[in-house]
């Protein structure tokens, strides 16, 4: 029983103080925060029939940008930002549309399978130039991927 107006005494869960001058206590960086998106997409990509597939993966944790593997068509700073294009998130998490209609032009043998995770999504796809949309594709993910 506590007198009226008083509280009984139990421990309050307390927010880290911010106010002028005092910030949380804390070296943790935080994920995200930076220009880069969260992802973690391996491309692999065959320039021609004969030729041999070539393998990049490419790491995006918000305020790092890595790339490893074998040549890649930029560095990993370039290729993180260009993550960020709405055109190009929309082809990589949603793959090529199945309801348009493309030019029977053969733009070449190229091909690329990209698959990880771009902010959550997975990604899994696979390009061509076999056709005008394909090329059309490979043009819009030029930042990401080799010269045809």
């Amino acid at each position: 029983d506590t007198p009226e107006g008083n509280e009984p005494d139990t421990p309050e869960e307390s927010e880290p103080d911010t106010s002028e001058g005092n910030e949380p206590d804390t070296d943790e960086p935080i994920l995200g925060a930076g220009p880069y998106p969260i992802a973690d997409l391996t491309f692999t990509v065959q320039l021609g029939s004969d030729a041999a597939a070539t393998t990049y993966r490419l790491a995006c944790l918000g305020d790092t940008a890595t790339l490893t593997g074998e040549t890649a068509p930029g560095s990993a700073e370039s290729m993180c930002l260009a993550l960020d294009d709405l055109p190009i998130r929309d082809r990589l998490a949603n793959g090529a549309p199945t309801d348009q209609l493309c030019t029977q032009q053969y733009g070449g043998p190229e091909i690329a399978r990209v698959t990880g995770m771009l902010d959550g999504i997975v990604i899994d796809t696979e390009l061509h130039r076999t056709d005008g949309c394909g090329i059309a594709d490979w043009q819009l993910l030029s930042a990401l991927l080799p010269p045809a």
